[in-house]
């Protein structure tokens, strides 16, 4: 018996389900315009919002008002204060111990593009230049020293061929100019 309480408890409510979704479904037609009007304007919205931010990304008054911030007194006061207190050092301590830094500068070494812009400056005309004329003078500094190396080897040996035949030191001549 309770079997067929329950089987008839149960068919009320699917019974009236049509009835029911009638509702929900013309509720449902009834708001299709609106929902797709409210669409097209949050869409329209967005487009708008985009674009007012990419004139003012692309404008010269912000690059005005940005440097203005920065020069400002209360703006460098307020970043120096920040940067002396206890959250900046721990901040900082928080980014080295991360780990960060270290990813970042393998990623930066293993990238290719970092090593041809290396190879396009040290071809570029300029650095080669300065290049050529820092060698120049590297190798001006090593021969001036080689010399002088040379000159007092020269005179060692000399001294020491002397007294193993017992001769006198030679005359060391005046440098010029004195």
């Amino acid at each position: 018996m309770t079997n067929s309480t329950d089987h008839r408890a149960n068919a009320g409510p699917r019974v009236l389900r049509p009835f029911t979704d009638i509702g929900s479904r013309a509720a449902a037609t009834t708001l299709r315009p609106v929902s797709g009007m409210l669409g097209a304007a949050a869409g329209a919205g967005i487009t708008l919002q985009r674009r007012a931010v990419d004139r003012v990304l692309e404008s010269d008054e912000l690059e005005r008002v940005l440097t203005a911030a920065i020069n400002s007194a209360h703006v460098q006061a307020a970043l120096q204060n920040a940067l002396a207190g206890d959250a900046a050092r721990r901040f900082v301590d928080a980014f080295f111990d991360s780990g960060l830094l270290d990813r970042f500068l393998e990623r930066l070494l293993a990238s290719e593009v970092l090593w041809n812009t290396i190879d396009e400056i040290a071809a570029s005309p300029s650095v080669t230049a300065a290049i050529s004329q820092q060698g120049l003078g590297l190798a001006d500094q090593v021969g001036e020293e080689v010399r002088e190396q040379s000159r007092r080897a020269d005179d060692w040996v000399e001294r020491a061929a002397r007294r193993l035949i017992h001769r006198p030191p030679r005359a060391v001549p005046a440098e010029p100019g004195m």
